[in-house]
């Protein structure tokens, strides 16, 4: 009898389990169900315009002052790489005049023209955004 009563309440948890596990399902798909159907209200910022504001109003200044600000921000690229150019030179130069391959000269003209160089792409992209915008 005792193998047949541990049977039966052993079939009798299994049902339970399912049976919760049923309703979870359930209040589970409900709930999803329910937030799904309802809309997003959230506080979303206002969109900023582009900090160039385009000349005019509407769909097309915003696009010629996103334009202006893209154009700028490809310069600082510009201006990014050739201050790594002028770095990489530098360092190369350097390494040769440790290594008795060149002479301080070299690496001291490098560094002047290279400086030189970046402050006139500097000045160059100032006057550029001035003109843009």
């Amino acid at each position: 009898m005792s193998k047949f009563v541990s049977a039966v309440t052993r079939v009798a948890t299994q049902a339970q389990t399912k049976a919760k596990s049923a309703w979870a399902r359930i209040l589970t798909a409900g709930l999803l169900s329910a937030l799904a159907a309802k809309p997003a209200l959230a506080d979303l910022p206002t969109v900023e315009g582009p900090s160039s504001s385009g000349t005019g109003t509407g769909l097309m200044g915003t696009l010629s002052g996103h334009l202006q600000d893209g154009l700028v921000l490809g310069g600082l690229v510009v201006c990014g790489f050739a201050f790594f150019k002028v770095a990489e030179a530098s360092l190369v130069t350097f390494g040769e005049v440790r290594n008795d391959r060149a002479t301080w000269t070299k690496f001291s003209s490098i560094v002047v023209v290279g400086v030189v160089m970046l402050v006139a792409v500097i000045w160059l992209l100032g006057k550029s955004a001035e003109i843009i915008a």
